[in-house]
């Protein structure tokens, strides 16, 4: 016997889609749509079912019009034995017709409440509710079900005592960015091998003198990102413990990063967090030549997510358009998109983000980062 789910598209909120797929025990999925749906969103879609709802063994897609549609739906349905047809998301006009038809037909309808946890069905002029446990996507699921992949991210442990010194760092980084520059210009300069660095404690580059940070070195070392091996009067001999010490002490707004990542982690507000999450935009059929973009720090509570630019330096037109391609093409459109800036921000560009709902938080804002987070996820929801 083979059972069908009758789904109505939903292109603005791609996770309605998906839902009923992990909880109903049907064999094939049929979604419907008014409109044409793109092969790029079919493809996406079907992949993304395929790969993580077992039991469906078909995807298919058919573009109906509300005059034809009993007719459309009769020929569409004739050859399966059981069919259940969910009226949530999509356009009103179809889940009404839907509805209207399931009626005629006499067939089971259920609509879902995500918010609440709770699934309505319509079942022999019965009208039945029930709790259902809805699955929550996570970031890697939200990002493929948009045709994108999650090629490499970041979730690094830290020691208390690392993180107490990774937070005096990143305190005094963002009170003087361009000193915390220059430190990461040194580390940068040092020719590096294996990532061990004898060198000079005075660095040249384009008649630019950068000195070996003294003052900081016993935090780089708390911190773990760094070990001294040895010290003389002009010059010092050390090593970086990871890969991900090196970036921190090389890249001046990795430390930022670092910064947010550490305060996400210990307000234990959110199910997941990352860094340096690296996207492929084309995640089902991989090229050389595909697209890939970062981002800086991703932290989902739910069914929200937040992506976050981190900019040391002055707030820029390019970043603000990066920030809000990326978070609406791989995060769709309830994706809380945030900027933190040390730099300057001038107002047409502060202008710029509250068109395309992006939220810039400025340095003496950061410290309260996860309770603006917190006020704007809830203001969404509303």
């Amino acid at each position: 016997m083979t059972s069908l789910l009758v789904e109505l598209y939903d292109r603005h909120v791609l996770e309605k889609n998906v839902y009923q797929a992990f909880i109903s025990d049907c064999d094939e999925i049929l979604f419907l749509s008014l409109t044409k749906i793109s092969n790029n969103e079919k493809l996406s879609l079907r992949q993304f079912i395929m790969e993580e709802v077992p039991h469906i063994q078909r995807v298919t897609f058919r573009q109906l019009s509300l005059e034809q549609l009993a007719d459309q739906l009769d020929y569409c349905l004739a050859c399966y034995d059981q069919v259940l047809l969910d009226v949530f998301g999509g356009d009103s006009l179809l889940a009404l017709s839907l509805y209207q038809y399931g009626l005629d037909r006499h067939l089971p309808i259920v609509a879902m409440d995500v918010e609440r946890g709770k699934q309505y069905k319509w079942v022999a002029g019965q009208l039945e509710k029930e709790d259902l446990d809805i699955p929550t996507l996570n970031i890697q699921q939200l990002i493929a079900l948009r045709g994108g992949k999650m090629l490499k991210s970041k979730r690094p442990i830290h020691s208390v005592k690392q993180i107490a010194a990774i937070k005096k760092l990143a305190s005094s980084a963002i009170a003087n960015p361009a000193h915390w520059y220059q430190v990461t210009q040194f580390f940068s300069l040092a020719k590096t091998n294996d990532l061990h660095a004898e060198t000079e404690k005075i660095l040249e580059n384009n008649g630019k003198y950068y000195h070996y940070p003294e003052s900081l070195i016993p935090l780089l070392v708390e911190a773990g990102m760094l070990c001294m091996e040895s010290e003389g009067k002009k010059r010092v001999a050390y090593s970086f413990p990871s890969q991900e010490a090196q970036v921190f002490c090389r890249n001046k707004g990795h430390i930022l990063e670092v910064y947010l990542y550490l305060l996400a982690l210990e307000s234990q507000l959110f199910d997941e967090c990352m860094i340096g999450g690296e996207i492929d935009w084309n995640g089902i059929f991989p090229e050389a030549d595909n697209v890939q973009n970062e981002i800086d720090v991703i932290l989902r509570k739910g069914r929200s997510i937040t992506f976050i630019s981190c900019k040391m330096t002055d707030l820029s037109v390019e970043a603000i358009n990066e920030l809000e391609v990326y978070a609406n093409h791989f995060a769709g459109e309830s994706c809380l998109k945030l900027i933190v800036c040390t730099g300057k921000i001038n107002p047409v560009y502060a202008n710029r983000c509250q068109e395309y709902g992006v939220l810039v938080i400025r340095s003496e804002q950061i410290s309260n980062l996860i309770p603006m987070i917190k006020k704007y996820s809830k203001r969404q929801k509303r």
